[in-house]
């Protein structure tokens, strides 16, 4: 008995009651948004707020995680960070009121993290991406087909937009450009009309 080697928990475990610990003592949870650290994400990810993140994300990451996010931007509207009862936001969530590294809402949380959509921080709360990535192609392999053809149309859609926009600003500046030169061009007109009238008076 003596030797007997003691337990050790696993990675994923160990990272959680790390990351949750927090959350057991003071019962209390901290959310603070933050940009996700990959530039391409910024540039093209999805807000919090968008359809995709419902008919898509859902999928990967269950409907618990998916409605967390969801609520996120409402209660940033509130204070930021966002500061709430673990217990009382558990229940609001229908996970229930437990709130130990091993509730249904701390795997909520770790879903949220093991899938790139935020990360712990050292208080026990988590810093929530306000940008959303597209599915990886190996995520979509996992996902039904439903949600592949919805995965698409709406990732089509987005990128579309972006184009506009990149269009739509490529002609406002173009058309500024043009203003400004109409601009130049009659101020030395009209200063050389001034100047040929002076000359004819003299």
């Amino acid at each position: 008995m003596g030797n007997e080697r003691r337990k050790q928990p696993c990675a994923r475990e160990s990272g959680r009651f790390a990351a949750y610990r927090g959350m057991e003592r003071d019962r209390d949870l901290v959310f603070t948004p933050v940009n996700h650290p990959d530039p391409r994400v910024r540039q093209v990810g999805f807000d919090l707020t968008d359809t995709y993140v419902e008919q898509c994300w859902s999928a990967v990451v269950g409907p618990s995680a998916t409605l967390l996010l969801r609520r996120l931007p409402e209660l940033w509207q509130r204070e930021v960070p966002a500061r709430v009862p673990a217990g009382e936001f558990s229940q609001s969530l229908g996970l229930g009121a437990g709130t130990e590294p091993n509730s249904r809402l701390a795997s909520t949380m770790d879903r949220l993290v093991r899938f790139g959509l935020a990360r712990p921080d050292r208080a026990g709360g988590l810093d929530v991406f306000l940008e959303v990535p597209p599915l990886q192609p190996r995520q979509l392999e996992r996902v039904p087909g439903w949600t592949r053809s919805t995965h698409e149309r709406l990732f089509t859609a987005h990128l579309d937009g972006f184009e506009g926009v990149a269009e739509h600003r490529s002609k406002v500046n173009a058309a500024t450009v043009d203003l400004q030169q109409f601009r130049q061009r009659a101020t030395h007109t009209e200063v050389a009309a001034n100047g040929h009238q002076q000359a004819l008076g003299r």
